[in-house]
């Protein structure tokens, strides 16, 4: 067993039976299988004594459980580590960022506790994944969309919190969020924006409340565990349809990319954009042996093969949603 920084065995076990009084001896994972399954599957380190490991894991149910749990953890110093669901294969999977440490593991804090159609906002627990969100809206018959990353199996909260994104005009995560509920390092609760406020039904709704504004705190951070936290959703459009643009020449590229920035920022692309060379993609699948051996061919040695192949050099490709007499399918061409 590989205990926390500076504990002694008879601390450690003092704490783990006070975790298990907490969350039940079911949810307290010591065994070296159990522990094991929080390990960085694809660490440089494996097997070495570099590697990141945890020395048990507690599962809460509860918000309540949790502020139990970060008091006796806070008393004998035990450093916590919070997972809430998914693989976070880009940051090391469920391995703590320091040895010994205590994985916070909150998949079983599953609730979807409100979807709100007509004011287009849903409040999740961290064990929610996109999936679940997206399977409850369609059971429901909500008329709203989610914006989810390409990891659908992925947390909510998590994503959030990680500055993750997707595609709509609520890709920004961390920017579509509307409140939080946070556990401190001393056990206390905070409610960031209107849900600070008693009695108040805004908190879902609008972001500030009175006062600083504190949420950033949390993203990134070890300053809290997450709770709870809203999300805006996109009321379902009447129809949505992809668009295709494409310019000719190799050296179109900078203009292409400035032009469509602009689009953004003026408003009126409000979703992710792609840029792709459907002339390399053709290349690289079938070798065109015209092409130059050198490393930078010109760009009218470019030009001349895509003319030659009937290809575009550049493509972008993104959505656009709106009344169905607003769409009609179409590839541009520049």
């Amino acid at each position: 067993m590989k205990l926390p920084p500076h504990l002694t065995i008879a601390d450690f076990n003092a704490a783990l039976g006070e975790f298990r009084s907490i969350v039940s001896p079911k949810w307290v994972f010591t065994s070296d299988d159990d522990v094991a399954l929080y390990d960085d599957a694809y660490s440089p380190f494996w097997g070495e004594p570099d590697e990141l490991v945890a020395s048990a894991a507690v599962a809460p149910a509860s918000v309540e459980e949790v502020q139990a749990v970060v008091r006796v953890a806070n008393r004998y110093r035990i450093p916590l580590y919070t997972i809430s669901t998914g693989m976070n294969l880009g940051y090391g999977g469920s391995a703590p960022a320091l040895s010994g440490s205590v994985v916070l593991d909150l998949q079983r804090m599953n609730r979807i506790i409100e979807v709100n159609e007509a004011e287009a906002f849903a409040l999740v627990e961290p064990g929610v994944s996109y999936f679940d969100l997206y399977n409850y809206i369609r059971e429901k018959k909500l008329k709203l969309w989610i914006d989810c990353p390409d990891p659908g199996w992925g947390s909510l909260i998590g994503n959030a919190l990680d500055h993750g994104c997707g595609y709509t005009r609520y890709r920004d995560h961390f920017d579509a969020h509307c409140g939080m509920e946070v556990v401190l390092p001393t056990g206390e609760l905070v409610r960031t924006g209107m849900g600070a406020m008693p009695g108040s039904h805004a908190w879902q709704s609008f972001r500030y409340g009175c006062g600083p504004i504190v949420d950033g705190l949390f993203s990134q951070s070890n300053m809290g565990v997450v709770t709870k936290m809203g999300f805006w959703l996109m009321p379902e459009p009447e129809a949505s349809m992809e668009i295709e643009i494409s310019v000719p020449h190799h050296e179109d590229i900078h203009p292409f990319i400035g032009t469509l920035f602009k689009l953004e920022a003026q408003g009126v692309l409000d979703t992710a954009f792609w840029f792709d060379s459907p002339l390399i993609r053709s290349l690289e699948s079938q070798p065109y042996k015209r092409l130059s051996a050198s490393p930078d061919p010109e760009p009218a040695e470019w030009n001349a093969i895509a003319k030659e192949k009937g290809l575009a050099s550049w493509s972008a490709r993104f959505w656009i949603h709106g009344a169905v007499t607003m769409l009609v399918p179409t590839i541009i061409r520049l």
